[in-house]
């Protein structure tokens, strides 16, 4: 009997239980065997949105003869043929109906198979690749907005499409969940990590866009509150596949460090050409091939940190987690990861990073890192993408939080990795606010110290004598040039400076950090040249509110200056033509914020003249 033409006619017939029975029959089954490939193609080909709609029984009997297409035929042979049509699906009701198909192959795949259940998972990926993001994903959100973007049409698809994912892996991640030969755990390419893999993929593909957040987050205050017992889609999702992942690696650090060994690996690849290829050399490459998780296919880095985020920053790590792990290599291997999420594009990205970042910090508590672990490259990696992150967003609830888990990170060294990390955001970074944060956070620690330190023992070498001389003279008290200096691009950073040496003198009057051994350079080099600075800057704009209002602003070309202004405070963007009384208005608040200036230096002169004359009658 050729099983292929009566197969077909009978479907073309209409007599689909007929076509069932001819593979049901057992007689069959060597001609089955033959035709497969053509058996599936032929049959899948009725899998259309049209017959779903207009011949639902022909639809539903294609599917289930697939199905048992599936259980008796050659695993390889059906996955082969369906690969083509998984990556041609005309709809997701024809995705899902392949899929299935599929799973039962899979379920029936020689254990040694594992290149071909990587084809059947990289087909599914470029299926999933086709269908677009929408496009506020690529816009700066906040926290509200975050939360509706599930409700976008597009977003609802994909989460329908994971959901399938999940029944459609679920199975097979039970399947492949048995006990290995080898007591450690391998990373060549096995049908286990191929799965792993993928579904690191998925993670890494959707989940950094969607909102995940498990508890709330109050912006200031350090403690956390379960959110309403009710989940989201998108939590529930994310929680389904980091189950496939625990299912399957039931030590789920084992795969922290590599975070570090991606980058490193990467780097190495990078410098290829000029890289010594010793013999120690090429037996690292030869490993790093060999492990499947070095791999560098689209999207794994991202599930790896993704992964880690809802570990340990949403608290799906299981208490059954071997607890073998210092806390300390936990947080440093863990910062790979938040580097990767706050390096994205998309600012949407950034709180996981940031989230996750202050659940590392937590995992110090009673634990003092020293200036020796910023040895480790990572650290001044963290510093500069964390800062730039947040100098990018434009959310206030990323901006807080950040600056809050910043703040903890700094504290979390001893007195001279404090000191060391501050000092490396005043030298590498010039952005105004960034400065004024890092002034503030030292002007804290030395005011704290003074306050602690007893009488008869001497101040930390971080907070006092020399070190402290260096880093008021050279990083926090000083106008970038001089005289000429832009007092309202700069105001944080000069502000934070002013308010860093006013409470500093007025607590250390009794001089034990020696700041008032070297008083009169500050106030040379810094004091008296603010002074200036501001006379000569408010007469600028004293004089462009005067030729603005007379009408002779044009004839001062004094039009730059405010437009440049302007282009800042609209993001860049080309300034509007401004009224003349919109002029005005700008001038004037230029004016108020010098006087704000002038009037935390005139409160510090005053300060200062008053323990001068405490001092005198002492």
């Amino acid at each position: 009997m050729d099983v292929l033409e009566a197969v077909i006619g009978k479907l073309e017939q209409g007599e689909y239980k007929s076509a069932l029975d001819v593979i049901a029959d057992s007689a069959n089954d060597t001609m089955i065997k033959v035709q497969t490939m053509d058996l599936i193609s032929l049959i899948a080909g009725n899998l259309s949105d049209d017959n779903a709609e207009n011949k639902p029984d022909l639809y539903t009997t294609s599917e289930t003869l697939l199905h048992r297409l599936a259980l008796k035929c050659t695993p390889q042979e059906v996955l082969f043929e369906l690969i083509e049509k998984l990556g041609n699906a005309p709809s997701d009701e024809v995705f899902t109906s392949l899929l299935k198909v599929a799973q039962v192959a899979i379920l029936r795949l020689p254990a040694k198979n594992a290149r071909c259940i990587e084809w059947v998972f990289n087909t599914i990926m470029e299926y999933l690749e086709k269908i677009p993001l929408p496009e506020n994903v690529n816009k700066d959100m906040d926290e509200e907005e975050e939360v509706l973007l599930e409700n976008d049409e597009t977003v609802r698809r994909w989460l329908q499409l994971y959901l399938t994912m999940h029944l459609f892996l679920e199975p097979i991640t039970k399947h492949l969940d048995r006990p290995s030969g080898s007591i450690f755990f391998e990373t060549i390419l096995n049908q286990k990590n191929a799965l792993i893999c993928f579904v690191l993929q998925l993670m890494g593909k959707l989940f950094p866009l969607l909102h995940l957040q498990r508890t709330e987050q109050p912006r200031r205050m350090p403690r956390e509150r379960p959110l309403p017992a009710a989940k989201s889609y998108s939590i529930q999702v994310a929680e389904d596949m980091a189950s496939l992942i625990l299912t399957l690696v039931k030590d789920p650090l084992f795969l922290l460090p590599y975070g570090e060994r991606r980058t490193m690996y990467g780097r190495k690849r990078t410098n290829t050409a000029v890289r010594l290829r010793d013999e120690a050399g090429d037996d690292e490459e030869q490993t790093a091939g060999n492990d499947c998780f070095l791999n560098h296919e689209k999207y794994k880095v991202e599930g790896l940190a993704v992964l880690y985020y809802l570990l340990l920053g949403e608290n799906l790590l299981p208490a059954s987690v071997p607890q073998v792990y210092e806390a300390r290599y936990i947080f440093e291997m863990g910062l790979y990861y938040v580097v990767q999420l706050v390096s994205s594009e998309r600012t949407l990205v950034y709180f996981k990073g940031i989230r996750l970042a202050q659940a590392l910090v937590r995992l110090l508590r009673g634990i003092e890192l020293t200036a020796k672990d910023l040895d480790a490259q990572i650290h001044s990696t963290f510093c500069k993408r964390f800062i730039r992150a947040l100098e990018r967003t434009g959310s206030v609830r990323n901006r807080e939080v950040g600056l809050a888990v910043l703040t903890q990170y700094i504290h979390s060294f001893d007195d001279e990795g404090r000191y060391t990390v501050i000092a490396f955001m005043l030298k590498k970074f010039e952005d105004d606010s960034v400065r004024s944060f890092a002034i503030s956070c030292y002007k804290n620690l030395v005011c704290d110290a003074i306050r602690q330190n007893k009488s008869d023992t001497p101040l930390p070498r971080w907070y006092s004598g020399e070190v402290l001389r260096d880093m008021l003279t050279k990083h926090i008290c000083v106008l970038k040039h001089g005289v000429k200096t832009d007092l309202l691009d700069n105001s944080y950073s000069i502000t934070s400076a002013i308010s860093a040496l006013w409470v500093l003198l007025k607590t250390d009057q009794a001089n034990h950090s020696h700041v008032w051994d070297y008083f009169d350079v500050l106030e040379n080099h810094f004091l008296l040249e603010l002074r200036t600075a501001l006379d000569l800057s408010r007469a600028h704009y004293q004089s462009e509110l005067k030729a603005t209002v007379d009408g002779n602003h044009q004839q001062l070309g004094l039009e730059p200056a405010t437009e440049l202004t302007i282009s800042t405070l609209n993001g860049g963007e080309q300034p509007p033509v401004l009224t003349r009384e919109k002029k005005v208005d700008i001038c004037k608040q230029m004016l108020l914020r010098l006087d704000m200036l002038d009037f935390n230096l005139a409160r510090l002169n005053r300060e200062i003249g008053q323990i001068k004359e405490k001092q005198c009658n002492r």
